[in-house]
């Protein structure tokens, strides 16, 4: 990260905006802040970590007081870069915060905002506080206290990280190395493993506990409960199918039975219903010839109606009518009376109103003129007063301008005497600066020479240690390439590679994974093709049983249909006998007592034996065959269907039986197919084999890798050593170059400086004693001090004189006025009178005017009755206009109504007289007497349609009772049951049905039971398996968390160890500077605990506390550590961090140590890292090039202001 630009406006001291450019700043790699106490040096730092984290560190709650007093708004900008991958990208932070309304002290984000910037534009990335400071937290990796410890070390901060508790430390670290990989999210990794296996067991063991009743006894227990409740069940169907038989039949006969009792009850609950029915249809036909009728008798009443309406209006117009005409001409009459007499009167009215409505104007015209002469006399008495009070004030003005004037040539007169010549002036001034400009060449050259001095003792020692640090990297680097040959010589030697062996590893893992699923696929085949095999058997043995028992059906169905024959043959045969002996007893002319016919023509004849009682017997014997027969057929056909049904049962469990052993074996030939290609052909039991000798021989070939690979590492391990010393060896050997370079070129800086001063310094006292020379002066200083005291009293006189004109030239302005003043209140005066003069002449000819007019009369009470009286006659003749409108309006409606009420009588007596004719004749021809009579028979559409729907289904009941009872007795015949015998046969036949449902349940149940139990055990093996594996796994990964928690109870000892190992270079780096820095006195170490602690190598190597230092000490080693680990951030482990800043603490060190600080900082500043430094020590400001210069905010609201010095 590298600061490009900062702009800052409104920010605690600042109040105008302020740029400050860190390119042009940070050009040599160090630079300074300089200023006053109180400035805004530390504002500028405040403005950064503002920019970046929206909060001050110095200030309460990160915002509070923070907006200068003179502005409403805080407004800071800054632009970096960052690094990635060899690539630079740029970014601009802007944030305004404003005062909030009623809190002076508090502020609010009102424009928050990050961009990238590009070639193509601007790119915003975040427009919110929170998700600006969040983004910048994800950019750098940082926190605002990480930042302010480890990069921006505000006033009263630097030493904090130094002090840090070793938790908080160690926290810190993790971030600014990026070390959460290692870190916390490899713990929650394996915490969120470890509570997913934890969950996995409990739910397996939950599992099994549900499997705890599948023991091999408790299967074996539930396979001879099953046995039992089999043979149950058989016995059972046996007795069932016996009595099912009869029952079947007995059913039968008493449905019949019952349903003709049922018939019987509801043809006598029909029969019931019978002369309301009749009475209905009566009812129906009456209203429907009647509701032919009702338009017609509605029409006649109708038009009965109108007729009467009509005449009675006609009747009501003609008893108004007469009186409407006669009042009409009457008004009529009575308004011409009236227009006469108003015409005569209302001239003599208008005259007078218009006579006194002139009156009235000019009275209003004389009381104005009053007014205004009253006016004008009261101003002209005003003007007389200001005229007399004008011309004594001139007098007064007067006198004061003569005394100002004796002042004026009194101090004219003093200033010509303090006047001095300018060239001598001039003269003594040069002299001065050059007085100046020697004694500060003086000084510059003795500070010269004590740097000069200085940086040639520190080139000395530098070129002393650079010749030893020379000598050591030698020989560190002949021990690195022996090292390095060894390591090539062991690498060709490598006998196997670890790549090879994972993927080998893996190979035989997934073949152990397919051969475990395979040996599973092979027993579930297995079972799939027995139970085929026994589905087969089963299914063989009920196709031959449903044959035989279908021929069987068939046979019965044949014997069923000649009984049946038979049966119908005897019924024929004792037919025709029982007609021929009825046909034997017939006699010529008597009726037949089958068809009441006298006349036989053909009567039947019979040629075979006439025994009726045999042919009764054979018709008997038929009966009882064909029962038997039928009997025989239902079982048949009960058997055939129970038959099929369990054929065809089993035919889909064969099917299905089937279906799954060809998937099984289909699932068994596809898992062997993820075997290797030589292990396919291999039966399970070689493809074991095979296994377990791959992985011993992988094992073998693993270990002896570990082996060669430990070696290695062992030698890598010394050379990463070796080549980490010499890598810190390096370090210090490019730091001293760089330092030796650096005072090198300071030192030629310096002898060239001292020159240039040296000579400046004598031309500056040439050119002094040339000007001093022929003077008396012994001090240009003091002369020049004289000279200033004489031009401050020139001045002082000088500023009385212009004071004394200017008051001079006011007074004559002020008289100059009041004369004018005067003569113009006299000219106004004047004007006054005479206008008074014409106002009194025009209100004496108005007021004459007025008399004529008026006679003496009060000109409003006049005006008043003059205008009522014209009211009245006006309101007269109104009102007579309106009664006669009305009154014509109203007689005009009357006889429009008269007119066509006579129309309408004569047209409706027409009508109705032909209508009643007409409805007369209908009301006869339907059978009605009146029409009242018709419209008392008169029902709803709704109600007919009820009593229509109700005869047609009683009509369709009758025919349906009637098909019933035909269809009942032709199924019964001769058969019959009784109640008594039903319920016999019905009880046992449902007992033994009971019974051998609760059977079939009690088998199913025991086969179900027995099913269950068999899977249970079988998951129950699989369950415990697995619950075996993952418990492996589980003490695995808990073994891995117990070691990343195996120091000190800590969160995670793996991250603590390699935070360690970082804070131990970082210290190794830091002990070399404080080395450096305090003259090989100090040298800074961890503890036990990986805590700082410092070690005295003046006072016998002993250690001490960091809390034990001094303030300069702490500064010193807070310094070193903050700078060695801000080298070591690389900002999300990518972006290098590419500068450092430093706020105070240079005030605690004395000269020496603050001529070493400051070196140390020159050689560490290079062009990939800036250091900037703030302080008001004035001896730093010399030592720096670079120099921002911060100005102090004025009395007069100027804000802070800053400045760019190159030196």
């Amino acid at each position: 990260m590298r600061p490009k630009i900062l702009e800052i406006e409104g920010l605690q001291s600042f109040t105008d905006v302020q740029v400050i450019d860190f390119e042009a700043l940070g050009e040599t790699g160090l630079f300074g802040i300089f200023g006053p106490t109180g400035s805004g040096k530390s504002t500028i730092l405040d403005a950064i970590t503002f920019a970046l984290y929206g909060r001050v560190k110095r200030a309460e709650n990160g915002t509070q007081g923070i907006i200068n007093s003179r502005c409403t708004a805080a407004r800071v900008s800054f632009t970096f870069e960052l690094s990635s991958h060899g690539k630079r990208k740029t970014y601009r932070v802007e944030r305004t915060y404003r005062r909030k309304k009623n809190s002076p002290s508090s502020c609010e984000p009102k424009i928050t905002r990050l961009i990238e910037v590009t070639d193509a534009g601007d790119i915003p990335l975040a427009d919110k506080a929170t998700e600006v400071s969040n983004y910048v937290r994800e950019l750098l990796g940082l926190t605002n206290e990480d930042f302010t410890r480890a990069v921006v070390l505000p006033q009263n901060s630097f030493h904090e990280f130094l002090m840090l508790k070793n938790a908080e430390r160690r926290a810190m670290l993790e971030r600014l190395f990026y070390l959460e990989e290692y870190g916390k999210l490899l713990n929650d990794r394996i915490v969120r493993k470890l509570s997913s296996l934890k969950s996995r067991i409990d739910m397996l063991t939950g599992e099994l506990m549900g499997y705890a009743d599948a023991s091999d006894e408790a299967l074996e227990a539930a396979k001879a409960a099953m046995e039992a409740a089999l043979e149950e069940k058989k016995k059972t169907q046996k007795e069932l199918e016996r009595l099912e038989k009869v029952y079947n039949e007995s059913k039968e006969i008493w449905g019949l039975v019952s349903d003709l009792a049922d018939l019987n009850r509801k043809e006598d609950a029909h029969r019931q219903a019978e002369a309301a029915i009749s009475q209905k249809r009566i009812l129906l036909d009456r209203a429907v010839r009647a509701e032919s009728l009702a338009d017609m008798i509605s029409r006649n009443r109708d038009m009965e109606a109108k007729l009467n309406e009509a005449q009675k209006q006609l009747e009501g117009i003609m008893a108004v009518l007469p009186g409407v005409s006669e009042q009409l001409e009457q008004t009529k009459s009575e308004y011409e009376q009236v227009k006469r007499e108003a015409a005569a009167s209302q001239q003599k009215l208008v005259e007078q109103r218009t006579r006194l409505q002139d009156a009235l104007g000019i009275r209003a015209e004389v009381k104005t003129l009053a007014e205004r002469i009253n006016e004008l006399q009261k101003s002209a008495d005003e003007a007389e007063s200001a005229i007399g009070a004008k011309t004594v004030e001139i007098g007064q003005e007067n006198g004061k301008l003569e005394g100002l004037e004796q002042r004026l040539k009194a101090l004219t007169k003093e200033s010509e005497q303090l006047r001095i010549d300018p060239e001598y002036r001039q003269k003594i001034q040069l002299c001065a600066v050059l007085e100046k400009d020697a004694a500060s060449l003086d000084k510059s050259m003795d500070q010269l020479a004590e740097r000069k001095s200085a940086s040639e003792n520190t080139i000395d020692e530098l070129e002393k240690r650079l010749a030893d640090l020379t000598e050591k990297i030698a020989e560190c680097q002949k021990l690195q390439d022996e090292l390095s040959d060894s390591i090539k010589q062991y690498e060709s030697g490598k006998k196997d590679d670890r790549d090879s062996v994972m993927k080998s590893l893996e190979k035989l893992h997934r073949a152990q994974s397919v051969y475990q699923v395979l040996k599973l696929r092979e027993n579930e085949e297995k079972l799939a093709r027995n139970k085929v095999g026994e589905l087969k058997s089963i299914f063989d043995e009920r196709k031959i049983r449903a044959e035989e028992l279908e021929k069987t059906r068939a046979d019965a169905e044949k014997l069923y249909e000649i009984c049946r024959g038979k049966l119908d043959e005897c019924r024929l045969e004792l037919e025709r006998n029982t007609a021929y002996l009825l046909s034997k007893k017939l006699k010529e002319g008597e009726p037949c007592p089958v068809c009441g016919s006298p006349d036989h023509p053909a009567p039947a004849v019979h040629s075979g034996p006439e025994d009726t009682s045999a042919l009764e017997r054979k018709l008997e014997a038929a009966q009882n065959e064909i029962k038997e027969a039928e009997a025989a057929l239902k079982e048949a056909e009960k058997n055939a269907l129970v038959a099929a049904e369990s054929f065809r049962t089993v035919s889909g469990q064969l099917d299905q039986a089937i279906k799954d052993h060809g998937q099984k074996s289909r699932d068994f030939e596809d898992e062997k197919q993820k075997l290797p290609d030589e292990w396919k052909a291999l039966e399970t039991e070689q493809i074991r084999l095979r296994i377990e000798k791959a992985d011993s021989r992988i094992k073998g070939r693993l270990k002896e890798i570990e082996e060669w690979e430990a070696a290695l590492a062992d030698l890598r391990e010394k050379s990463d050593k070796q080549k980490e010393t010499m890598a810190k060896l390096r370090i210090e050997e490019n730091s001293i170059r760089t330092e030796l370079r650096m005072n090198r070129k300071n030192l030629a800086q310096l002898e060239a400086e001292m020159k240039r001063v040296s000579d400046n310094l004598l031309g500056v006292r040439r050119e002094l004693a040339e000007h001093l020379e022929g003077s008396a002066l012994t001090s240009a200083a003091a002369e020049l001090a004289r000279l200033a005291e004489n031009d401050r009293k020139l001045e002082q006189a000088e500023a009385e004189i212009r004071k004394a004109r200017r008051t001079a030239e006011e007074a004559k302005a002020r008289i100059n006025d009041l004369n004018d003043e005067r003569s113009r209140l006299n000219a106004g005066k004047i004007r006054l009178e005479a206008d008074i003069s014409g106002l009194l002449s025009q209100k004496q000819e108005k007021e004459k005017r007025l008399h004529e007019l008026t006679r003496g009369v009060d000109i409003e009470e006049g005006i008043r009755q003059t205008d009522n009286e014209l009211d009245r006659l006006a309101q007269a003749d109104k009102q007579f206009s309106l009664r006669i409108g009305q009154l014509e309006k109203q007689y005009n409606e009357l006889n429009v109504s008269k007119s066509r009420l006579d129309s309408s009588v004569s047209l409706y007596m027409e009508s109705l007289a032909g209508d009643r004719e007409k409805l007369d004749k209908a009301l006869a021809h339907n059978g009605f007497s009146s029409p009242d009579e018709a419209e008392s028979c008169m029902l709803p559409k709704d109600q007919q349609k009820a009593i229509r729907a109700e005869i047609e289904s009683y009509d369709q009941e009758s025919a349906n009772l009637k098909a019933h009872r035909r269809l009942l007795e032709n199924k019964l015949g001769s058969r019959s049951i009784t109640e008594e015998e039903w319920n016999r046969t019905e009880q046992s036949y449902n007992e033994l049905l009971e019974r051998s449902n609760r059977s079939i349940s009690d088998c199913e149940v025991a086969k179900s039971s027995y099913d269950n139990i068999r899977r249970k055990n079988a998951k129950w093996k699989e369950l415990q398996k697995a619950l075996a594996d993952i418990s492996h796994k589980y003490g695995l990964y808990d073994q891995i968390q117990r070691l990343l928690r195996a120091t000190h109870g800590r969160d995670n000892s793996f991250i603590d160890y390699i935070a360690e190992e970082r804070l131990r270079y970082v210290a190794a780096k830091a002990s070399t500077l404080l080395d450096v820095m305090t003259r090989h006195r100090y040298t800074l170490e961890l503890d036990a605990e990986s805590g700082f602690i410092v070690r005295d190598n003046a006072n016998g190597g002993i250690h001490r506390a960091v809390s034990t230092l001094s303030g300069g000490e702490t500064f010193l080693t807070s310094l070193s550590l903050a700078l060695a680990l801000s080298e070591q951030i690389q900002l999300k482990g990518q972006s290098p961090l590419e500068f450092f800043f430093l706020d105070e603490g240079f005030g605690t060190l004395d000269q020496k140590l603050l001529d070493l600080v400051m070196d140390s900082l020159e050689r560490l500043c290079s062009d990939d890292r800036v250091i900037g430094i703030i302080s008001h020590v004035p001896e730093l400001r010399q030592r720096i090039g670079r120099c921002l210069v911060v100005t102090p905010p004025t009395f007069e609201g100027s804000g802070s202001r800053v400045r760019l010095e190159r030196t």
